[in-house]
């Protein structure tokens, strides 16, 4: 079984992440994607939003994503500790000892890869994916690919352009009270101002 994976806060899910996952399906030819939001991240801090309700955003979104996502909840129940890659990645090997696992991140997190959290193991679980974004080209991607390969990590880039979307622009938009209509989906947008979110 071929396993797309998508990690992060998801503080909120938007629509450049159901991008990504039909993307990379298509070019995979993954059997499922798995979003996996944060419990405690190691990279960036997620504010107020408890990890519950960043979980029930990412049910709802995948709801509404014509199948083209899953939920796992691994990194939520693992309350109070942070969420490693290495750990959740050993831990759906396990779940799924025979399948192939793809981590689909940020050219930003691609880069600092080397940086993460027991990467001589981490390096060993996944093929880990990326597209260019702004100050990130295809070409330095892919310089840094090569440079992982010669350290035993195998890395995939697609050069696409990556939604000029951000969760951090869409809280904002929230704060303002501008719309934030396609740029999540439907019951997120409701889920967000019926509880409240980024006010």
């Amino acid at each position: 079984m071929r396993i797309g994976i998508l990690g992060g806060t998801f503080n909120p899910p938007h629509n450049g992440h159901l991008y990504l996952a039909r993307e990379w399906s298509g070019r995979l030819s993954l059997d499922r994607f798995l979003m996996i939001p944060t419990g405690i991240s190691p990279h960036k801090p997620v504010g107020e939003t408890s990890p519950a309700t960043r979980l029930e955003m990412c049910r709802i979104a995948a709801g509404e994503s014509g199948g083209a996502l899953e939920v796992c909840d691994y990194e939520v129940r693992r309350s109070g500790q942070k969420s490693y890659s290495v750990l959740t990645l050993s831990a759906l090997k396990e779940h799924y000892p025979d399948s192939e696992l793809f981590m689909i991140m940020g050219a930003d997190m691609f880069v600092t890869l080397e940086s993460w959290y027991d990467f001589d193991r981490l390096k060993t679980l996944a093929v880990f994916c990326t597209v260019p974004r702004e100050g990130i080209t295809a070409e330095q991607l892919e310089a840094h690919r090569l440079h992982l390969k010669e350290r035993g990590c195998t890395g995939l880039v697609a050069d696409v352009p990556e939604m000029d979307l951000s969760s951090s622009a869409i809280r904002d938009r929230v704060r303002q009270g501008l719309p934030i209509a396609g740029l999540v989906s439907p019951g997120v947008e409701r889920f967000i101002y019926a509880k409240g979110l980024y006010r």
